[in-house]
Formats: structure tokens, sequence, C-alpha cells
């Protein structure tokens, strides 16, 4: 594809701030070319982030549950098969965990993107301005706003970070729970 939209155009086009521009470009999230001094991006990228904006901002949370249960077939005595139900129980019940913290932690990265974007906003708000008496006082205002919004995307970027590392532990050690049951069952036979 071709590189001609200007940092500008993307930042009008999307509603956001160059500088947030900036940050999709570091990231990655845009690719860009350097012609003459002069950055370029693609506009099938900028069109893409335009529609993934409008996507976030129809999507409402929506409360489910998910639940996800493997099957393992083995011939096993009446006890083992209480065992095996007692397994599947809490299988079930870790899952339904797990699934509810990964809707938690999404519905973090939504509000996340979208605290991201009315920084965004506000940095272009504050370059449009006309500079009138109050300017300074409403340059301080929109500030202090700024400056709670990114406080707010760090630590929800750090309850997410945190969830995550949660989720990780939680799932290695009912592995391991299981592994020993399974093994123990084994060992009896």
């Amino acid at each position: 594809m071709s590189y001609t939209v200007t940092r500008e155009a993307a930042a009008e086009q999307l509603n956001i701030s160059q500088r947030t521009v900036d940050r999709y470009v570091k990231r990655g999230k845009l690719s860009y070319k350097k012609i003459a001094n002069k950055v370029l991006l693609r506009a099938d990228e900028v069109n893409a982030l335009e529609k993934e904006f409008a996507q976030l901002q129809q999507a409402t949370p929506q409360a489910e549950l998910i639940t996800e249960k493997k099957h393992q077939t083995v011939q096993q005595s009446s006890n083992s098969t209480e065992i095996n139900q007692i397994i599947d129980q809490k299988i079930e019940k870790f899952f339904t965990i797990f699934n509810e913290k990964e809707k938690i932690i999404n519905d973090k990265d939504k509000m996340i993107f979208v605290l991201q974007q009315r920084v965004g906003e506000l940095e272009s708000k504050i370059k449009n301005m006309i500079a009138l008496p109050d300017y300074s006082k409403e340059k301080q205002t929109i500030l202090v706003e700024k400056q709670k919004l990114e406080d707010a995307i760090d630590w929800l970027q750090k309850d997410v970070k945190n969830e995550r590392t949660k989720n990780a532990i939680y799932l290695w050690l009912l592995l391991i729970v299981v592994f020993i049951i399974l093994l123990i069952i084994f060992t009896r036979w």
C-alpha cells in the first residue's frame, strides 16, 4: 500500500492529537515513511484504525460466562469416577473464574483505549483554542484533567498486568494440582 496520509490528516481523521498518532507509530500500530522530512502514514492502516475506534465506541460490555471443560476417557472404578467428577467440577469452576478475570481485563483494556482517545481529544482542543483572557485558566483545567486521565491509564495498565500475572499463576497451580491428583490416581492402580 502507499504512504499518502500525513500525521496531521491522520490525527484529524481519527479525532486524536498528533502526539497520539506519534504514539501509535512508536508502538508499531501505524507504519510510516519519512519523505523529504515529512512523515507519511499508510492510508489503509489509518482507515483500519478508524474502523477499530468506531467499533470500540459502539461496543457494549456484555456479561457472559464461558465455561470450557476437557474430558479424558479412561476406564475407571467407582472411586476414581467420583474423584474425576470432583476434578471436573474444580476445573469448570477454575475456567469460570479465569474467563471472568479475562473479561475484566478486556473491559479495562477498552477503558484504557477510551481514556487514551480522550487525552488525544483534549490535546487537540488545547492546540486549537483561541487565545482569550480565560485561556490560561482553561489550559490549566485541561492539563489537570489530562494528568488525571494519564494517571488513570497508568493505573489501569498496571492493574491489567497484575490480573494477567495472577491468572497465569492460577492456571499453573491448577495444572500442577490436577497433575498431582492424576498421578496419585494412576499410582494406586
